[in-house]
This record gives structure tokens, sequence and C-alpha cells, in this order.
């Protein structure tokens, strides 16, 4: 059998809980302490000298106070109150018992950052420099008594570039500290002992030690081995205990291995589970069983201590809150988790997605750089070996989004251990991997409008997507969403830890300072249950997609770091921002969800609404379940319903349910609909808008124009009401490209003729402005029951009936500026919208329709608002509702509800904005 194929063998995976035999000493507490910013430790045998402070450990240096007052604010991201980089020395004395002399010691560190390097009693016993696993030292014999322990860690960042933004030390995220943290332990073993066990399908592999300095005969579970001078590595048959773990019975059993040796003995019992992971058809299949992969990534954000917690409870939370929104998997982003995150998602379920800590963005590619790319094998082999054992951890990864020939450590990993799945490098081919991670080239990021009637196969079409739709091999969708939202400012009292949030305190300034911080609540909350919206069309898309293996959102919480992207519907302390419940966000997202395949969301009353009913069934088992469908108004009143018979939804696929044809002559127009269907014991619902399918004929008292012209200004002296519709493509000022440019790419001059309103978009700004400069804008703003609106139903935030409004409403923008810059077949619009700024008007003026602006720029911006004129009143709507008019009954209907306010009695403007101000927002 190839090597290849090895990946696709039965898995059997357990959890070490430790040497029952082994004696262990809990080193936590003070430990004495200095810094060595001069880096003259070494030459001063600091490891031999008292140290003239005291520190806390575990922790961090930073953590504990010590390190340099940081006076920067730092506005791309969360600022470390205190840095330091360089060496530190850790010392303390300890003591060994009488009952340990003749006994083998060793020194246990779960997590250091970065590099460390011991001493006992003033003797070198090596380093250690791993970011993923526990350093330990083999310290042998020690006699009983009092020793020092002397312990340099050193953080510095150069000699192993693995790369600046990578999430194991990037200062975006946790941030490269000095310390260490988790475990720390003294622990005691005869000279021959179990060193290690690792658990496959079909035997145990015992890897055992001895430092005796000869060979010894020993029993090994009731066999005769010898165990050389050197150590062995012997494998004994196993028969796993029944049943297997999966993400619904995560079931884990028990087995203890005994040594014996003369005098010496040992013995080590743990935790397994047993699950057979492999991919067919494009699909990922868990013990025979397809499964789609539904989970965020995890970029090692932790405001308060800046490095992730060690502790299986903090894990356990974590991960609960994740299944509770319906996924079942987790992608730690360029790094790799402690020891109690995989026994959290062991208990729970999950599975785990695991990578090498290197993004090469600012470092030399995997093959320019020896003694990194030494570092990147050795760091691999130490993952599989310390974390191999979980059933949880089911991919291994080289890093994030990096070139180079890593299929040559996909090949070093297959040889090691195949009980997970490797990421594709360098080709997705099944040579270099046994899964595919794609992003925007293939479609397997953004939305296609308001309509639902596409997949991740057919959001762009071409020969490379049919490629990996046809592939055998899965396909992962890389980094889903990123759709930014506007920060909630209450929670920067959450940050109380070593990393401060300047870079909001700089938004809430900027904000207070445009004169709208009152509404910083409406913006925080309009604009994320906007992003929420698309993110369930997202992941419809994805699960409408067969056969596929799965997708990554980018982050289920608030991302602070690399120009601080508020994308999620968490933030980022893992609190809800109260934009979606688990319950409402599991009917679109996990292991059985109803879906809706429609051509269009917007219809008039004559029109007959068509859509196919489908069910995702990544359940336990295949449903024989009936189906239902309704469409029900605002008051709960039944427009249509309908039903389909009982079938077979098969498991591991999508199943189409049936048709859905429904006349909408019942439904009040305007009005918004809600069409949900039911099946599998689940439902799911979408929002459509129908509208009459003529319009009344305007008002004759009210005065409509398209330009801020003589003719508009005469018919405002006269007392007349007028509705001037500003042409969204003049007026605007440059979106100028920038990637992580300056503030002035992404700020204007103050409004002038000409040059006064943002390109208008439906589409909210991707990631952040500071990364990547666009638009930035993230959603509109409206009272829903004011009179302009009456005719218009709508919520307080942007919904598809404001796509065909707005514009640029497909991912075609943020495809461009990720760096796609072909162009697809979108289907989008242009010059359809644009934000007036509004900034000069007076602090109490609102426009009718607001744009919430980006956090990064906070001007006030309006689509829609109104102003007195000497004794005319004016209403201004920066959207074009004209062009196309006949197949556009939103703006047809928009219009209609402007017109009738207009020219009604509730059209009383409360402020009167200057003519000078008026010719520099309208006169082009």
């Amino acid at each position: 059998m190839t090597k290849v194929k090895c990946a696709f063998l039965v898995i059997l995976v357990t959890i070490m809980t430790g040497a029952l035999h082994s004696q262990v000493q809990n080193l936590a507490g003070q430990w004495k302490f200095r810094l060595d910013a001069n880096n003259k430790g070494l030459e001063e045998r600091w490891f031999d000298a008292q140290l003239p402070d005291s520190i806390e450990l575990p922790g961090s240096c930073e953590e504990r106070g010590f390190g340099i007052k940081n006076t920067v604010k730092d506005p791309h991201r969360l600022t470390r109150a205190i840095k330091y980089e360089g060496k530190a020395w850790y010392r303390r004395t300890i003591t060994v018992p009488a009952s340990w002399k003749g006994k083998r010691t060793a020194l246990f560190l779960e997590r250091c950052h970065w590099e460390s390097s011991l001493w006992i009693d003033g003797i070198p016993y090596g380093l250690r420099n791993s970011l993923s696993a526990p350093h330990v030292y083999d310290l042998g014999l020690l006699n009983p008594g009092t020793h020092t322990i002397a312990i340099c860690i050193d953080n510095t960042y150069g000699s192993i570039p693995i790369g600046t933004w990578g999430f194991a030390i990037t200062d975006d995220t946790q941030g490269n500290w000095n310390g260490i943290t988790g475990r720390m332990e003294l622990r005691a073993t005869d000279p021959i002992w179990i060193s290690d066990i690792q658990v496959y399908a079909d035997r145990l592999q015992v890897k055992l030690g001895n430092i005796t300095g000869k060979s010894h005969q020993a029993v090994l579970q009731n066999r005769q081995v010898t165990v050389p001078a050197a150590g062995a590595i012997i494998d004994l048959p196993f028969k796993p205990a029944a049943p297997v773990w999966d993400e619904f019975s995560p079931a884990l059993h028990t087995v203890t291995v005994t040594l014996s040796s003369g005098r010496f003995k040992d013995k080590k019992s743990m935790k397994y589970g047993i699950r057979k992971l492999t991919t067919a058809k494009g699909q990922f299949v868990v013990n025979g069983r397809p499964v789609l992969m539904r989970g965020p990534v995890n970029e090692c954000i932790y405001p308060l201590t800046g490095y992730p917690p060690m502790d299986r409870a903090s894990w356990v939370r974590v991960l609960g809150i994740c299944k509770s929104y319906g996924f079942n998997f987790m992608r730690f982003n360029s790094w790799c988790p402690p020891e109690a995150a995989f026994e959290a998602a062991d208990e729970l379920g999950f599975y785990l997605q695991v990578e090498l800590p290197f993004w090469s963005i600012d470092a030399p590619v995997f093959g320019e750089h020896p003694l990194r790319d030494q570092f990147l094998f050795d760091e691999l082999q130490r993952i599989l070996e310390t974390y191999g054992n979980h059933p949880s951890f089911a991919f291994m990864a080289m890093g994030n989004e990096s070139p180079g020939p890593f299929e040559v450590l996909v090949n070093k990993g297959r040889s090691i251990d195949t009980r997970m799945l490797y990421r594709c490098q360098n080709g997705d081919t099944i040579t270099n991997g046994d899964f595919a991670e794609r992003g925007t080239e293939i479609g397997q990021r953004g939305v296609k409008g308001p309509r639902t009637d596409w997949d991740r196969w057919s959001l762009i079409k071409t020969a490379e997507t049919e490629k990996y739709r046809l592939s055998s091999l899965p396909t992962f969708a890389h980094e889903v969403g990123q759709w930014a939202s506007y920060p909630d400012f209450d929670q920067l009292e959450k940050f109380t830890g070593t990393l401060r949030p300047y870079n909001y305190e700089g938004f809430r300034h900027s904000l207070a300072q445009n004169n709208m911080a009152d509404q910083n609540k409406a913006f925080a909350q309009a604009s994320g249950k906007f992003a929420v919206s698309l993110y369930k069309d997202e992941i419809e898309g994805c699960l409408r997609s067969y056969p596929y293996g799965g997708f990554q959102v980018v982050e289920a919480r608030d991302f602070p770091g690399e120009g601080c992207a508020i994308i999620g519907w968490l933030d980022a302390f893992w609190d809800s921002k109260g934009l979606i419940t688990p319950a409402e966000f599991r009917r679109f997202c996990g292991p059985v969800v109803c879906l809706l395949s429609m051509p269009q969301r917007i219809y008039t009353s004559d029109e007959l609404f068509t859509a196919k009913a489908m069910l995702s069934n990544y359940g336990p088992a295949a449903l024989r379940s009936a189906a239902e469908w309704k469409i029900t108004d605002e008051q709960n009143n039944t427009i249509a319903s309908g039903s389909f018979a009982s079938s077979t939804m098969q498991q591991g696929k999508v199943t189409f349910i049936g048709d859905i044809k429904a006349s909408l002559k019942k439904a009040h127009s305007p009005s918004r609909l809600l069409v949900t269907v039911s099946a599998g014991g689940t439902s799911n619902s979408w929002n459509i808008w129908v509208y009459p399918a003529k319009q009344a004929a305007a008002a004759p008292d009210v005065r409509v124009h398209y330009a801020f012209d003589d003719a508009a200004r005469k018919d405002l002296a006269n007392g007349e009401r007028v509705l001037l519709f500003s042409s969204p493509a003049e007026g605007l000022y440059e979106i100028k490209t920038a990637f992580m440019g300056p503030d002035s790419v992404r700020q204007f001059p103050p409004v002038s003729k000409g040059r006064s309103a943002i390109p208008g978009t439906y589409m909210p700004a991707f990631w952040n402005m500071r990364l990547f400069n666009q638009a930035g804008t993230l959603s509109v703003l409206c009272n829903p029951q004011h009179p302009a609106l009456a005719g218009f139903p709508t919520e307080a935030h942007s919904d598809w009936q404001w796509a065909d409004l707005l514009g640029r409403y497909t991912a075609q923008a943020s495809y461009g500026i990720a760096g796609d810059e072909a162009m697809h077949e979108w289907d989008d619009r242009f010059n359809r919208s644009k934000s007036v700024v509004l900034n000069e008007t007076p602090a109490d003026y609102s426009p009718i329709v607001q744009v919430i602006d980006n956090y990064e720029r906070n001007y006030k911006l309006g689509i829609i608002f109104e102003t007195r004129v000497g004794k005319g009143k004016l209403l201004i709507c920066a959207l074009d509702l004209d062009t196309d008019a006949g197949k556009r009954p939103a703006a047809r209907q928009l219009k209609a509800s402007l017109l009738q306010y207009a020219a009604g009695e509730k059209f009383n403007p409360t402020h009167e904005l200057s003519i000078e101000l008026l010719e520099k927002i309208l006169s082009f």
C-alpha cells in the first residue's frame, strides 16, 4: 500500500492522560526574575546568580508588569500595554524528595514563547524552540535535595523568520510575548519508563526510555520485550473498544499500558476515540458517513492575556459556543492550540484543523531559508507526535496562504502519521495532499445578489471552478464572509488586560467629533444585523453545493488586528452582540438545514413566486420526512402554503424536495413576506418583497428635478415642494486602491463643488478599510416608521430590497479588493447610488435614510434627506430610481413613496441647510 493511500486507513486516536506511576511536582508559583534587554545574562552567568525581581508563573512577563511601557497608541490593532522582546531569566530552587532517589527526572514546560534554555545547578541542559508543543528536558538522575533551576526565555524574532503576520506571534492578535504558560512540572519516573504511546487501528506503538546505560528485559502488556540501552519503539497488537467517535456521539474509551523490568515499573492510562476519516468523491467521510465541515477560523485573539487559555474549561466554553451556532469544525490559522483545546474538542465532537506557525507574507518563501525550513520540519513532527492521538485532530496544514514547495512537508507528515488529512500544498492533487482549500479564485466566497439560485460551483463559471467540482478531493471554502459592521463601544470596558483598545477609542473619538456618538448603538445593531444576513446567504450557498467539503467563516467574532475588522456576531471575548441567537443561526447552519433556490426576491403582485425547496442533510442518518412551505406577511397571515409527501432525504447529500409555485395576489402590496420551508425536524425562512404592478400617478403639486439648477431654485423660491434626484454618477470622491495605506487615502477633503459624495454600495466593507481601502460603508440606517418610507416596507438596516437601489450588490467589488481582477458574470449594477457627505450640517441633523459610514472615517452620510429652502421644501434622493424603472419594482415603489411624502402634510423639514452647503453637495 502506498504512503498516499495510507492516509485513508482506519484512524484510531487517543488522548494521553499521564503516567499513573509517575511522580510530579507543580512548579507554578513565584520565581525570581530579570529582564535581559542588553543580552548580558549568558556572559554574566545569570543562570548561576541571584535575580533581583520576582514573577508569578505560569504567565507572561508583560502580564506581570515587566517590560517597556508602550506610549504609542497603535491605530492598526490592539496595543500591548507593556512590550518586551528579548531574553528574560526565570530562576527558582526545587527540592528533590528522598523518595525520588534513583529516579529519572524531566522538566515539562507546556508552552514557552519562544525559545527556552535550561540550567540545573549552573549546568546547561540544552535549548528548545517549539511554539506549538511542550518544551521537555530530560534531566537524568537528580540527587535528592535542593537544586536550582534557571530558564532563559528568548522571544526575539529574526533568526527563524516564520513571518510576523502569522498568528502564533503577530501583534495583530496574541502578540510576541515572553513567558511560560500552562503546566510547569518536574516529573519523576523509573530509569526505564513509558515515554510515549501512539494508538492506531490495529496496534499500540509504545516508546520506551532507558537511561541505565544497558539493555534490559521487560514485560510490556504481558509480552516479553527487550529494552536496548537507547530505548525502543515497540508495536503491540490492539483491539479498540466500540462505539466509534464522531461529532454526534463523541465516544471516548480508556486503555492502560503497563511496563515491568525487575524493580523498574511504569503505567500509563489514556482516553481514546476511534474514527475513520477518509475522502470520497469530493467529500469528507467519517466512519463511512459523509460530513460537511462548518466552522470559524480561530486567529488567536485573547485580549485579556495576549495568549490562549491553557485550561480545559475555557476551551469547553469556546467550542461549546461554536457548537451552539451549528458548527462542528475550527481552523487554527497559522498556529496550534494547546492540549486543553484538543481535550475539549474530543469531548464535544469537534473537528480541528491545526497549522504550522508560518505565514510568508513578510518572510522568505518555504525552501529559501534552510534554518527556518528545518524548524518547520521539526515543528510538524512535534505537533503530530504531541497531539496526533486526539480524535478531534482531523486536519493538518502548513501555515496560512503561503507559496512554496510545501508538498515536501505534506509527505513528511504522511510518513509520520496518517491519522489526519493534510491540506494540499503547491498544487491541489492527491500527491500533494488530501483536500483543497480555495477562495475567491473559484467562487468559494461571496454572494450573487438578491437571489439564491446559485452555489459555490456556479457563483463564477470557469474551467478552473469546474475542475474542482469534479475533483475527487474535497474543497474547503477559505475564509468565507469578512463582512464588516460597526463596533459597539460599550465593550471597551472589557479590555482590562495586557492589550488596550486604543484603536477602538480612536474610532469612538472620531464618531463623537462628527456629532454621532448617540448613534453608536443604532450603528452597531443595524450594520451587525445586515452583516449576519449576508453570512446567512454565504453559508446557505455553501450548503447548496454538492459535492462539497465544507466552509470556514473567517471569524465568528471580531478581529481587532490587521486594521481592526469588526466582522463577527460575537465580540473578541466570544460574547454575543445580540444580533442573532444560536437557535436562529442553527436554522441556516447545522447538520440538517432547509434550503431554498429562488431566482429573485423582488416581485410584483401579479407575478408568480417560484422556488425549489431542498434539504441539506449531514446529520447522523437518512431522514424520512414530509415537508411544508408557507408564505406569510408581517402579521403572520398566510398568503400561500403547500406540502410535499413524505420522502427519503439521503444522508450526506442535498435532496430536492419539490417546486414551489404561489400567487402573490392575496398579499397586500407593498409588503415584506416571509417564505418558510419545514422538513426533517427543522425549518428555515427567507424574506421576499412584493410591490404593486402599477404605481399611481405622481402628485401634481410636487416638482421633480434632476439638478440643483435655476429651475429648481426658482420653484423653491416660490415655496414649492421639490423632490430632487441627485445623480449618483456625479460629485464623487475618488476611492484609491491601497493595501495598509496611510490615513490620507481613507479621508477626503471637505466637500466642495464636484466632490461631495462616496460611491454607493449595497455590500458592506470587506474586512476593513485600513487593510484594503474601499468605499467602506456598512449599511443603511433609517426609521422604518418615517412617513417618507410609508410606502416602502423596510427594516432599520439594509436588506435585499435595497440591493437594486444601492447597486454593487454582488461579491464583485470584494473580489477585486482581495486581488481577483477577473470580470465574472455577476449581473451587478453600478452608479445606482451615492452617499452624500453631510458633515457640515448641524449636530442634530439626521438624514431620513442615512448610510452608516466606516468606523475609520465616521462621516455623516445620507442618501435621502430634507431641508427647508426659504419658503420651499426640498427632499433630496441620491438614488437612481428611473433607469430601467419598468424592470425595477422596488425603485418604482420607493419613488412613489417619496412623492407621496413630499405631497403630504407630514413633509415638514425641521432644519434649513444653507444655500452655500447645498451648492457644494448638489452642484457639479
